[in-house]
């Protein structure tokens, strides 16, 4: 047993240092030669999984991990279920992930209060809300508050529509951690008003700190703007913003020529030849694509469009750009990746198209039509048309100042939209996603029906109307009204989509005129006076 164990132990080393050196196929080799050795480590499964990943193989990267879960799940051995459903949900595989946690005992898993909150988060990220309440409250009943089961008990409650109870949770962890910047940021983007005076204070004291790493400072520079803002002291919250956004800039290593070479490239390669199909097969339920940039109003449409009897929503999904990555056999994060673009020549995108909706139906229910709203589908809307020409798109337009501004306010999670921390480079960016938006009029007209966030939250009754009607289906009273949807929300906007349809944030940029003097100029001389929303009363 002892030399068992010594030669595993010796192949996991061997392979460690191949990885660390690039050596990536002598990895993937060590690793398969553990599983011969012990073909039921759900753990050497994983392992061989991140080599194939690392090594470019997609498709062989979730066959192991695939694997990994049902080894994992058949033995009961759960040792690294949190690492296994994290990496299961970074390629696409949501419900492999959930089905082992919700197989492992839960009273082994909630053990530790940490591994139970990294557990909660998996079943979050799942939009299995419900669920994840329930293991963070068993965790608190075995432990007591903890800063990161208060944290994610907070931000799961959020989710849900909890209100009190999450400002409430979100205050019960900085009792017990004074100094947690991540939920000083969530409490002043969830309810602001809520002793504002102490918590601006908290936040203040906080930031005073000498020995304050520039990450947590970050959050709390975006917490303190968010509670200024609030307040209406826009003279003092700018430069926290400033500072913020300056901060977390110089962690991306994001090239706007870079950006534009991509969006140039998806352009070339889409031509209204291209995005011919000849799919024209039945399909299990509609795919009804919302997008837009972030901020914009997206969860605001979905909501409303899912209050129809006959239309669910699944959030945002990463399902189609996972299924360009099989289809391609290669994985990146990056939306329009060149290695994705160099193999669209031979994709069977007929294939993707029943892959995507294979792999989604189970969202769907009973519902005829479900909801992708995903903002980087609006990159692959080609794509889209060319693999499921049934589907529906839909894209959300708010005034160019107010996507700039609602951009720039919010911090966002790791490299996502790395434009928005500068606001001329996001305001080249909403000019560039206009640009991107009027090629596919072209080559497509009438496939992306444009939806203006103004005029939605204006007159919702008549232009879910045309939604409705873009989508197939009749009108419903209940798609008018935001109030009536009740289901989780786990976007940036979850706290606001809560409140009725309202026009206050309509020119919410006006606040901030002076510094987004250089943006607006910049977006007026490029774009049509008319796609000024904000301006129009």
């Amino acid at each position: 047993m002892n030399d068992f164990r010594s030669s595993l132990d010796d192949h996991y080393r061997r392979a460690a240092d191949f990885l660390r050196s690039g050596d990536y196929t002598s990895a993937l080799d060590t690793y398969n030669a553990i599983l011969e050795i012990d073909p039921a480590q759900p753990m050497a499964w994983l392992a061989v999984s991140n080599a194939a990943l690392a090594a470019g193989h997609f498709r062989e990267a979730v066959d192991y991990a695939r694997n990994a879960a049902i080894h994992m799940r058949d033995s009961g051995r759960f040792a690294g279920l949190a690492e296994l459903a994290h990496h299961l949900q970074g390629i696409g595989e949501t419900r492999f992930a959930t089905h082992i946690i919700e197989r492992a005992n839960w009273s082994d898993v909630s053990a530790h209060p940490d591994y139970a909150a990294s557990l909660a988060q998996c079943l979050g990220l799942a939009d299995q809300h419900v669920e994840a309440l329930r293991l963070l409250d068993l965790a608190l009943a075995r432990h007591g508050a903890t800063p990161a089961l208060s944290y994610m008990r907070a931000m799961t409650l959020r989710h849900l529509g909890y209100g009190e109870e999450a400002t409430a949770e979100f205050q019960r962890c900085l009792s017990i951690a004074p100094d947690y910047a991540a939920a000083m940021l969530m409490l002043a983007g969830h309810d602001a008003k809520a002793d504002a005076a102490n918590q601006t204070a908290r936040i203040r004291e906080a930031l005073a700190h000498p020995q304050l790493a520039d990450a947590q400072r970050t959050l709390l520079d975006y917490a303190l703007f968010a509670q200024l803002d609030a307040a209406g002291d826009t003279a003092a919250a700018w430069p926290a913003l400033a500072e913020g956004m300056r901060l977390k800039r110089a962690t991306l290593d994001y090239d706007p020529a870079v950006e534009q070479a991509t969006y140039d490239a998806m352009t070339a390669l889409c031509d209204a030849r291209f995005v011919k199909s000849a799919a024209n097969e039945p399909l299990a339920d509609t795919p009804v694509f919302v997008f837009g940039m972030p901020r914009t109003g997206t969860t605001v449409l979905e909501r409303l469009l899912s209050n129809h009897s006959r239309v669910a929503s699944a959030g945002e999904l990463d399902d189609f750009h996972h299924q360009l990555c099989w289809e391609a056999d290669t994985f990146t994060r990056q939306s329009a990746d060149a290695k994705l673009l160099d193999a669209a020549a031979s994709m069977d995108f007929a294939a993707i198209g029943r892959a995507y909706v294979q792999r989604t139906h189970w969202r769907a229910g009973k519902a005829t039509h479900l909801v992708d709203k995903h903002p980087r589908n609006a990159i692959y809307a080609g794509f889209i048309r060319k693999a499921l020409p049934q589907a529906k798109m839909i894209c959300l337009l708010r005034d160019p100042m107010d996507s700039t501004f609602s951009n720039l306010k919010e911090l966002f999670a790791g490299e996502h939209y790395p434009y928005s921390y500068d606001a001329l480079e996001t305001a080249a960016h909403v000019v560039r996603f206009r640009e991107m938006l009027a090629h596919w009029d072209k080559i497509m007209p009438g496939a992306v029906l444009v939806v203006r966030y103004e005029e939605l939250v204006r007159e919702p009754e008549r232009v879910m109307r045309l939604v409705l009607d873009h989508c197939g289906l009749p009108f419903e009273a209940a798609c008018a009204d935001l109030a009536r949807n009740a289901a989780p929300s786990a976007t940036a906007s979850s706290s606001q989509v809560r409140q009725p349809l309202h026009t206050r944030s309509i020119g919410a940029w006006r606040r901030y005129a002076k510094p987004l003097a250089a943006a607006e100029a910049f977006l007026r001389e490029r774009l049509p006076a008319g796609e000024f929303g904000a301006d129009v009363h």
